[in-house]
């Protein structure tokens, strides 16, 4: 099943088009649905694959359905609204409210979101500070445990340091036969023998060599020697440090390097509580301004509203006139409140009466089936100018009505055609008099198979089919001629009343 629709100057349904990145071309939509023989269907929009959701979105902003019992969109009290701002051409105001209402509802999220953080940071903060001061009271430098490590090796050996030092010093330097001492020899005698063997000066260079590195490491041991000192409070001192930072680490991570970065985070938490409350206060600053801004819009839309509501009060009862309730009343509530919702500060409701004498009660309310066809078409007729619905389905909407108050309905439906496309169910021969394409539903049976279609009629077939609605079954020629009247009466009558409406307007 596929259907064919024009799309052209309805700026909600593209809006929505484009939302979902659904194409369309030359403002036209097919939507088709494929039913297989097991049952299982798929539906597609423009030959892209689409699911039931998006069918049913679409057909909200397609298809209107009105039956006996079934008025969707009007006798939903919550879409009033709309229709009003639709009435008006409100949507560019309306748009605009909405953007910015989009922004400040995102900045009174955030500032929520940020005084919950803050509150969340609050309830650590006690344990964070506690953490820092902590780490601060020792105050670990980088590298200092290393460093600390490498003094106590020495502090804690220097007794057996400074020994050794000296004892290698007299060795080497001080003791009689010392090894400086032989090896002094030893280059002198190499020196003396020289002369008589020439390849004997390489070794006499080493051997002086050796010599200076001698005098020079056994320097550097007495030297050492002197300056290890035994300095048990500094050894006591190095080990009360050294066990500070080993119960920081095996806190804060295990290394020292994972403690200063465990400090620099929790100065960063701290500090970023002093952050959040400028943030805040920055926020709620801007949004305090988008606020009143809204604010703006939404009394400009109430205003707007109210204007339109006198407006379209009178323009429903004429229309309701023409359709046979002569005393009908029709008016627009509107109640504003300070609350901003998604279309400013207003719930809009239609309230009608059809009867002299009475109050108007809320539409939804409205309980004479005939009454309702005809308050649901007086409103789509005033509508039509800016309801961007392409179809519109009346399903036997005239039940209740007869005669003249038919033919209204009639010439109604008529006027509604030049801005929609109808589609009318209908058992009233004045209806279907003004029919522009009239087609009639049958069943028929083959081989003992009965199926149903829909069959577009002939003017003649269309004739006869009116005849059948004023006499039934049985089709005279009297009826005949009867028709033939009703449709030429209908469409000239039609014709006057577009040509009377045409020069009132000039």
């Amino acid at each position: 099943v596929e259907a064919e629709f024009d799309i052209t100057g309805n700026p909600r349904l593209n809006k929505y088009l484009q939302e979902r990145e659904i194409e369309c071309t030359d403002n036209s939509m097919f939507i088709r649905r494929e039913v297989s023989a097991r049952g299982n269907s798929r539906g597609f929009v423009n030959d892209s694959p689409a699911s039931t959701q998006i069918l049913k979105e679409l057909g909200d902003f397609l298809v209107d359905l009105h039956g006996q019992h079934e008025h969707q969109s009007l006798l939903k009290a919550e879409h009033h609204i709309e229709m009003l701002d639709d009435f008006g051409g409100l949507g560019p105001a309306v748009e605009a409210y909405q953007s910015v209402r989009s922004q400040w509802l995102k900045l009174e999220r955030e500032i929520e979101e940020l005084k919950s953080r803050e509150a969340k940071l609050a309830e650590e903060r006690d344990l964070y500070q506690f953490q820092f001061d902590e780490i601060a009271a020792v105050d670990p430098r980088p590298n200092e445990d290393a460093e600390i490590e490498n003094e106590l090796q020495v502090l804690e050996n220097a007794e057996e340091l400074r020994d050794t030092a000296s004892e290698l010093h007299v060795r080497l330097y001080d003791e009689e036969g010392s090894v400086f001492e032989k090896l002094g020899q030893a280059a002198e005698q190499l020196e003396h023998v020289r002369k008589f063997d020439n390849t004997l000066e390489e070794p006499m260079r080493e051997a002086k060599s050796a010599l200076a590195i001698v005098d020079e490491l056994s320097k550097w041991l007495h030297d050492y020697s002197d300056r290890i000192e035994l300095d048990p409070e500094r050894l006591q001192s190095l080990r009360d440090r050294a066990q500070q930072l080993q119960r920081l680490k095996k806190k804060y991570g295990g290394t020292l390097d994972t403690v200063l970065e465990r400090k620099s985070g929790l100065e960063n938490k701290l500090s970023f509580n002093e952050a959040f409350e400028q943030t805040i206060a920055t926020k709620q600053k801007e949004a305090a301004a988008f606020r009143m801004e809204l604010d703006q819009k939404a009394r400009k839309l109430s205003k707007s509203r109210h204007e339109l509501a006198r407006s379209l009060g009178p323009q429903i009862i004429a229309e309701l006139k023409e359709l046979g309730i002569e005393h009908a009343s029709f008016n627009v509530e509107i109640a504003s409140s300070e609350t901003t919702g998604p279309r400013g500060i207003d719930t809009v409701e239609f309230y009608i009466s059809a009867n002299a004498g009475e109050s108007p009660k809320p539409l939804v309310r409205v309980a004479s089936g005939g009454e309702i066809s005809r308050i649901m078409l007086a409103l789509k007729s005033v509508l039509a100018k800016n309801d961007r619905l392409p179809l519109l389905v009346f399903d036997e909407i005239d039940i209740g009505i007869s005669g003249r108050v038919a033919q209204r309905v009639g010439h109604a439906m008529k006027r509604l055609a030049a801005d929609h496309q109808i589609i009318s169910i209908t058992h009233l021969a004045q209806i279907a008099a003004f029919a522009d394409a009239h087609y009639l539903a049958e069943k028929q049976t083959a081989k003992g198979t009965t199926a149903s279609r829909l069959r577009q009629l002939t003017a003649a077939e269309h004739a006869e089919e009116v005849a059948r609605l004023i006499s039934g079954d049985t089709v005279s020629e009297s009826s005949l001629d009867n028709a033939r009247v009703l449709i030429e009466e209908a469409g000239q009558s039609h014709k006057t009343l577009r040509t009377k409406k045409a020069a009132a307007t000039r």
